[in-house]
């Protein structure tokens, strides 16, 4: 080597400038500058080392770069960033043992620097891999446990829902709400997780993260943590609605109330799927239904026999004629007025006076009375929701 020398000190520094708020992970919301430090000086005292021994790293000279691997992963900080951390202390160092070497020497202390360096990296991106692939199957037995008890309402230990909170970087504590997400008959088999994926990519987006999910019966159940409380509401309405405009795996998205924390959220579970079961109209379309929008849906399809006896006493007769039953509905969303009737049919107002005498000849109960049309038209509700499921 000629005299031409800089500090492993210099060094350091000089790498640390090229990666630190450079690659996504390297900044001081997920670690310390002086944890950097320490990796890259770990990494360059190896490669001096062997550089000036003429010999590759043994396997405990890789040690270090296991250990980083492993933080890595556990950090969160995307592998490729690593990687190109990896590179940039790399840069610094072959620019080093190049103005060092003589010329006599050839490339050899280059090409020293490089096997190491390939080795360092092999080693830290192996022990990342590993460490990702057991932190990702912790994370989900967490996610699928916790939301098992979730949509069960099981009465969790305190320690026990801690220590899936934390796992999952969840706030218990944070208003929480319940989606289901309808998911589209298809033989693809990695629809639901290719829904799973938008939707957390999504929501993350819009600050609603992290999420818990779970899937039954065909149906991605989503418990969403609500940062600003029920004010968020409107901003996980965009992101719903958005998806539902650009994915085929998402028939309909069924919605309950927001709760205080997620000890709760059980119940807003028990909403949406309120909703879904309802067998409303408006699901078969592409739509976003909150709980507070078909209660008059789910308070007639809580009690089956009630309901078709209702059913039939008050609509038995004309169930099957449908301009029968379109003037019932018409006649209630045109506030019983006839000349609003007609035009929304597209008939003449006395065809809707002879439709309404011909209700009362087969029903006993004339739609041009108030409280006697109300009951007519939620038994046309009625009928409409049985075809309908």
């Amino acid at each position: 080597m000629r005299s031409y020398h800089r500090s492993i000190d210099e060094l350091v520094d000089e790498a640390v400038g090229l990666i630190w708020n450079t690659y996504r992970g390297y900044t001081n919301d997920v670690l310390s500058r002086s944890e950097l430090d320490y990796f890259v000086r770990r990494n360059i005292e190896v490669v001096l080392d062997c550089v000036g021994r003429g010999v590759t790293p043994s396997g405990e000279e890789l040690g270090h770069a296991r250990e980083l691997g492993i933080s890595r992963a556990q950090e969160g900080v995307p592998l490729e960033s690593v990687i190109q951390a990896f590179r940039s202390t790399e840069r610094v160092l072959l620019l080093h043992v190049l103005r060092s070497q003589d010329s006599a020497t050839g490339t050899t202390p280059t090409e020293l620097a490089l096997s190491c360096f390939d080795a360092l990296t092999n080693s830290m991106i192996d022990a990342y891999r590993e460490a990702s692939s057991v932190i990702d199957a912790v994370t989900r037995r967490a996610e699928d446990e916790l939301a098992t008890a979730l949509t069960n309402g099981w009465d969790v230990d305190t320690q026990e829902l801690n220590r899936w909170t934390s796992v999952l970087g969840v706030d218990p504590n944070a208003a929480h709400v319940c989606a289901i997400l309808t998911m589209a008959d298809s033989a693809d088999p990695l629809a639901g997780q290719r829904l799973r994926r938008q939707v957390s990519s999504a929501l993350t987006t819009a600050r609603l993260g992290p999420s818990i999910f779970g899937e039954a019966d065909g149906s991605l159940i989503v418990f969403v943590p609500l940062p600003d409380g029920p004010s968020s509401l409107g901003a996980l309405d965009t992101v719903l609605t958005t998806l539902l405009r650009h994915t085929a795996d998402c028939l309909a998205v069924s919605v309950g109330e927001s709760t205080s924390s997620l000890r709760t959220v059980h119940r807003s579970f028990t909403q949406a799927s309120a909703v879904r079961n309802a067998s409303n109209p408006d699901l078969t379309s592409r739509t976003l239904v909150h709980y507070a929008d078909v209660l008059l849906d789910i308070l007639i399809n809580s009690d089956v026999e009630a309901r078709e006896k209702f059913e039939i006493d008050r609509v038995g007769p004309i169930r099957d004629a449908a301009h029968l039953m379109d003037t019932i509905t018409a006649l209630a969303e045109s506030n019983m007025s006839q000349s609003a009737t007609a035009k929304r049919l597209y008939v003449h107002v006395n065809t809707v006076s002879a439709r309404s005498k011909r209700i009362q000849e087969l029903t006993g109960r004339n739609p041009l009375v108030f409280n006697e049309l109300v009951e007519l038209y939620l038994a046309s509700r009625v009928v409409v929701r049985t075809r309908t499921s």
